[in-house]
């Protein structure tokens, strides 16, 4: 269609992955930020079982950590949390790495191990945070369609528009061709008028000139008033002759016009038919049970926008469940031949269709009651 901008068409396409990549790492880097404060807040969350030494600090920081991991819904939805606790020293006490021949699994005494727990404290702790979206992952998957919704909603706004201006053109492009063909037509009528009356004329000249002769073998006398009035009727057919030329020339001038609309009535001819090959495409991917001709797609492209959404509605119709869709009567029915049923929609529209065995469903023609004839000779054609 050619209003429809290539630009902002390749913006709609474009703009979901790049806002998806932005937002994506911009909210790795705030969830880093929000994690890092919450951890630090958890993480030491057990100090009095840590001084009395009753667990290890490692075991405690792994506990509570993988607590409040277990308890947050959002990482469940694909956010992926890397936590590292280490002491200054550079020993890992989170995530659990495996411990030297001190860890045995014999029980230690608890003073040793308040003893241990508090040097390690005492010599500081490093805490790290980082956060990572998963690309697969719900959260992932449920931003990048946000983009993709708003963006495909926007680009069917302006399709909307579009489409809207393009029916607005072609209908004041068929006011115009039916204002020139009227206006043809009258022309029309007025050189016929004209030729009438240079017959007319005519016949008057031949009439006169014969009087003229006769008269002049009467009498002498009356020659000069005979030349009068020969040279008013010359004059008359002069003048006559005038007019008929330039109502040749209007004549041609109008055919040229109208050579003008018929190329413009062609451009129009082949808009309605990248209109139907579009809506056939639409209505493959669409509706998978039914099969388009190509007088049904040319009769819709044909049709009002809003009979056409109607016409629309009875095929998604067909398409889930054709026994839903109103028959109002069978037109025909042949020997070694489907049935064909005719439906009606918006009360003027009409649609002829059949099914096979497996119910597949195969729309012949949409049309109107004004295209009734054609359409239903169509589908006697159709059934020879």
């Amino acid at each position: 269609m050619k209003h429809l901008s290539f630009k902002i068409i390749i913006l709609c396409i474009l703009m979901p992955p790049v806002l998806y990549m932005a937002t994506v790492s911009g909210l790795e880097h705030y969830m880093t930020g929000h994690y890092r404060k919450a951890v630090n807040n958890v993480y030491l969350s057990d100090m009095n079982a840590v001084l009395n030494g009753s667990v290890s600090l490692s075991d405690a920081i792994n506990e509570s950590v993988s607590r409040y991991i277990q308890n947050d819904p959002v990482i469940g939805m694909g956010l992926k949390l890397d936590v590292t606790v280490a002491t200054n020293r550079g020993t890992i006490l989170y995530p659990p790495v495996l411990q030297g021949d001190e860890d045995n699994g014999l029980q230690q005494d608890p003073m040793d191990t308040a003893q241990k727990n508090f040097r390690m404290l005492e010599n500081g702790l490093n805490l790290e945070v980082e956060v990572f979206i998963e690309p697969f992952s719900l959260l992932s998957g449920g931003i990048l369609l946000f983009y993709i919704v708003v963006f495909a909603s926007a680009l069917y706004g302006y399709y909307r528009m579009a489409l809207r201006k393009s029916r607005r053109e072609d209908r004041e492009k068929t006011e115009e061709l039916q204002r020139l063909h009227d206006l043809e037509n009258e022309y029309a009528r007025r050189v016929d008028q004209l030729d009438t009356e240079r017959r007319k004329l005519a016949e008057e000249y031949t009439q006169l000139q014969q009087s003229l002769d006769n008269q002049k073998r009467e009498a002498e006398r009356n020659e000069e008033d005979m030349f009068e009035e020969i040279e008013q009727l010359e004059n008359r057919l002069s003048q006559n002759l005038s007019e008929q030329e330039q109502q040749q020339e209007e004549i041609s001038r109008l055919r040229d016009q109208l050579s003008e609309l018929e190329k413009l009535r062609e451009n129009v001819d082949r808009q309605k038919e990248k209109e139907a090959e579009r809506l056939g495409k639409r209505f493959k991917a669409l509706y998978k049970q039914v099969e388009m001709y190509d007088r049904a797609l040319r009769g819709i492209a044909e049709l009002t926008e809003e009979m056409a959404l109607k016409a629309e509605e009875v095929i998604h119709q067909l398409n889930d469940d054709p026994a839903l869709v109103p028959i109002k009567r069978k037109v025909f029915h042949k020997k070694g031949k489907n049935t064909v049923f005719e439906v009606v929609f918006s009360y003027n529209g009409r649609l002829y269709f059949s099914k096979n065995s497996t119910n597949y469903i195969h729309v012949l023609a949409v049309g109107t009651k004004n295209t009734q004839n054609r359409d239903l000779a169509y589908l006697d054609r159709l059934a020879r």
